[in-house]
């Protein structure tokens, strides 16, 4: 065999060990995620009954995903680390559904619906997921209990920059934005706290809730219309005290 043939045969080999070696990495990849994905799981049916996190024994979840309870280690360093990505699991799906539910720009009674909708089929999709933040948002834990005010504030941030660029608000203070917009996040992750009390399955209290969720939504952002006429008209005044005042 001639030395080109030679080298494009190792070539070949060399090659088969690379392959081989990442399906042997991409399989225990897929292995470690598949069971820190039944950990979370297990943890969140064991607190689906109204149990929390801090009250939340290692042993049982451990016991309930089936592995040994040294096995949660190579996945979690304690119990906090675990909620903590619970939060942020959430959080990084449901920017997503809130950039969708934003991606109108409008504030119309259509759009408000639509956004709503959009938003209480991600928290009936996921009901442990949903009912977890809202137990911990204002639970016992402080590390989760803060992380999760944390990733609100950044919700509202973004709807704060998204409203800013809205004719409706344009020029209303960066204050007023995000206090608005404070108002708006914090009132739609109360409203998902009813939702989930609504049996599965009742689509009359689900409208109801809803159209509920899309009035007050409505006299919030009216109330920020509001405070921006306001604005705007001290502004007006000052300029106009402001042109008449001789100088000295």
């Amino acid at each position: 065999m001639g030395a080109v043939s030679i080298k494009y045969c190792l070539k070949i080999k060399k090659s088969e060990r690379l392959c081989t070696n990442t399906m042997k990495v991409n399989r225990k990849h897929y292995q470690k995620v598949k069971t820190r994905t039944h950990i979370i799981e297990s943890a969140l049916r064991i607190m689906a009954d109204g149990k929390s996190l801090d009250s939340l024994s290692l042993r049982e979840v451990t016991r309930d995903a089936g592995i040994v309870p040294g096995g949660f280690y190579r996945h979690f360093q304690n119990m906090d680390e675990m909620g903590l990505a619970i939060v942020d699991d959430v959080s990084h799906k449901l920017r997503g559904i809130l950039r969708e539910a934003r991606r109108e720009g409008a504030l119309s009674h259509i759009v408000l619906s639509s956004s709503i909708s959009i938003f209480f089929d991600y928290v009936k999709e996921n009901r442990l997921l949903f009912s977890f933040i809202y137990r911990e948002r204002s639970g016992g834990n402080k590390r989760v209990r803060l992380a999760i005010q944390n990733e609100m504030k950044f919700f509202a941030a973004e709807l704060a920059l998204d409203l800013g660029q809205s004719p409706v608000f344009r020029k209303l203070p960066v204050s007023e934005l995000e206090f608005l917009s404070e108002f708006v996040i914090s009132t739609a992750f109360t409203l998902s706290g009813e939702f989930l009390d609504i049996k599965d399955g009742d689509l009359p209290r689900e409208t109801e809730l809803a159209q509920k969720a899309v009035r007050q939504l409505k006299y919030i952002y009216r109330g920020g219309f509001f405070s921006k006429k306001q604005f705007l008209h001290r502004r007006k005044g000052l300029l106009k005290q402001t042109r008449n005042t001789p100088r000295q």
